[in-house]
């Protein structure tokens, strides 16, 4: 009687396969959405430093993928942020923390693309 409850355990072969696995592909690509929201969401500047950055990682050998699309959106979104004149001090604090939100998400998908990256 077999008992489907016990699992079959695994050779020491897989988990020396699953070790020496290359690295993955992205798994996802750039969506019709993000087009649209690339071009609704962003003026003629921040389109041209999006398009660098991107071009940038790219020549780095970072496959076009949604990981690369969220690091420069992101990127430029800081741009943005850093490039508007006169802050108000009532919003310090919001512009504080908003700051470190956006570096915190480039700083996660920095990580995410570096893995792809040319030594």
């Amino acid at each position: 009687m077999i008992m489907f409850w016990r699992r079959k355990k695994k050779k020491t072969e897989d988990i020396q396969e699953i070790k020496e696995k290359k690295l993955p592909l992205p798994f996802k690509r750039i969506n019709v959405w993000q087009k649209e929201q690339f071009l609704k969401e962003f003026n003629d500047k921040e389109r041209k430093y999006f398009l660098e950055l991107a071009q940038k990682e790219l020549l780095q050998g970072v496959p076009p993928c949604q990981d690369l699309y969220f690091y420069c959106f992101f990127s430029t979104l800081k741009f943005r942020f850093l490039s508007q004149a006169g802050h108000d001090a009532r919003f310090s604090y919001v512009y504080a923390w908003g700051l470190k939100d956006l570096n915190d998400q480039i700083a996660l998908y920095e990580k995410r693309i570096s893995r792809f990256k040319r030594q």
